[in-house]
């Protein structure tokens, strides 16, 4: 038996050297391993922007204006308006989020919604000596900030049992002369300062923990009154404004400057971007319309938050009127935004029948719709979340409400009872 070297042809020279064969891993000593993926089980290294950013999401809930979302437990800021809080799901807007406020006719309601925003930033600048947040203000100039609302004080019967109370809660030597003995058949003293602290409430019962919870984030919400102004006005520190430009790369640029430059002092403060009126004729040159100027910027605003997904949230309105559903600017928009609601005021005809419902309880009328289209980061995953016609809106006198919806029923009984009474009918009663 004979032995031959592997490769070696029989009766002819040897088979050239042709190189590794392509798609085949090598084998051979001196040669590159094959890339691995992650072994499962094993923590990955973490890069050092990627460290940073987690460590700014921790730090970030120190912030009194920020508290964890019901849904995802992400940063979350208030909107200025708990209602909209509730109906967005998160009881505010994630923070690296953005909300899209469409509005139909000719009202302006979507502007209180935007000032009670700016006005919830200003108002977490005066909880302590910190400056917690900061707004920027696009295309409008500085007299936007005169109308900001102030801080709902309740009506002149809430003011007056809150004061009421809270003498009765001060521990003075008239307190507890007018309080009566257990000795005399009375209401015992120690159940009255009980009840006055919440001590004889239980630990698990709904209501303490809407009071732990209301403790532990009470400065994250308030509640504004339109009608009144905000008082001192906001300072150059709390609030600033930015033109409009012909590139929008400027007007990104200054957004990113004054980003950067708040965030350099503290990097877990919260910035707040309203964008007034979008598109309106008022404000903007009909070039800003364009799809070379208004799509781009769109995108790098989209950009842009998602670079400071830790600090930023923007809130913007739109007309409907002006750019309609389907149209190609405002599906544009409603896609690149993470959030977005339209307000549709109630016509005439549904106007004059809450009038009538409501002929003796004008607090009750509602001006329009609330329609749910897109909820910030659960509508990303996948979950329908559009509501049609299932909320309303009021702009009472003294705040911005957002509840269930229900036709009213108008209420005959009354005048059916009046006719009987009478003993006059104009029904026919001829068989």
């Amino acid at each position: 038996m004979s032995f031959r070297k592997r490769g070696e042809i029989i009766g002819g020279t040897p088979a050239p050297n042709r190189g590794p064969i392509p798609g085949r891993v090598p084998t051979a000593l001196g040669r590159t391993p094959p890339v691995r993926g992650p072994i499962p089980g094993r923590p990955v290294a973490k890069t050092p922007i990627e460290e940073k950013q987690d460590n700014i999401s921790t730090l970030i809930m120190k912030n009194p204006g920020v508290r964890p979302s019901l849904s995802t437990s992400q940063p979350t800021t208030s909107t200025g308006s708990s209602d909209l809080d509730k109906i967005l799901l998160h009881q505010g807007l994630p923070l690296g989020t953005s909300l899209l406020i469409e509005e139909s006719g000719t009202t302006d309601f979507s502007s209180v919604l935007l000032r009670a925003f700016a006005s919830q930033g200003i108002m977490h600048n005066r909880i302590s000596n910190e400056i917690n947040s900061h707004v920027i203000v696009l295309g409008i100039g500085s007299q936007w900030s005169s109308d900001l609302p102030g801080i709902y004080k309740g009506s002149s019967k809430e003011q007056k049992k809150a004061k009421i109370l809270e003498n009765e809660s001060k521990v003075s030597v008239s307190n507890l002369s007018n309080t009566p003995s257990s000795a005399s058949g009375a209401t015992d003293p120690n159940l009255k300062i009980a009840w006055r602290y919440g001590l004889n409430k239980k630990p698990g019962s709904k209501e303490t923990e809407d009071e732990m919870e209301n403790t532990t984030y009470e400065h994250y919400n308030h509640q504004f009154d339109i009608t009144q102004k905000l008082v001192p006005g906001p300072n150059p520190n709390d609030i600033s404004f930015i033109p409009l430009s012909n590139n929008f790369t400027t007007i990104i640029n200054q957004i990113s400057n004054i980003i950067k430059a708040q965030l350099r002092t503290n990097p877990t403060r919260v910035i707040r971007l309203v964008i007034p009126g979008l598109l309106n004729p008022s404000i903007y040159h009909p070039m800003f319309s364009s799809s070379t100027f208004i799509f781009p910027f769109i995108h790098s605003l989209r950009a842009l938050i998602r670079e400071y997904s830790n600090n930023l949230v923007v809130v913007c309105s739109l007309s409907s009127d002006l750019y309609p559903k389907g149209s190609l600017i405002e599906s544009t928009l409603s896609r690149l935004f993470d959030s977005v609601i339209h307000l549709q005021p109630f016509n005439q005809e549904m106007t004059q029948l809450l009038e009538k419902a409501y002929k003796n309880e004008p607090s009750k009328i509602q001006q329009g719709l609330v329609n749910i289209i897109k909820i910030p980061v659960l509508s990303e995953k996948g979950l329908m979340m559009v509501h049609n016609g299932e909320y309303a809106f009021k702009n009472g006198r003294k705040k911005f409400e957002i509840e269930e919806w229900s036709i009213p029923v108008e209420d005959d009984s009354k005048e059916e009872n009046k006719t009987q009474e009478g003993g006059q009918t104009t029904k026919n009663i001829d068989f």
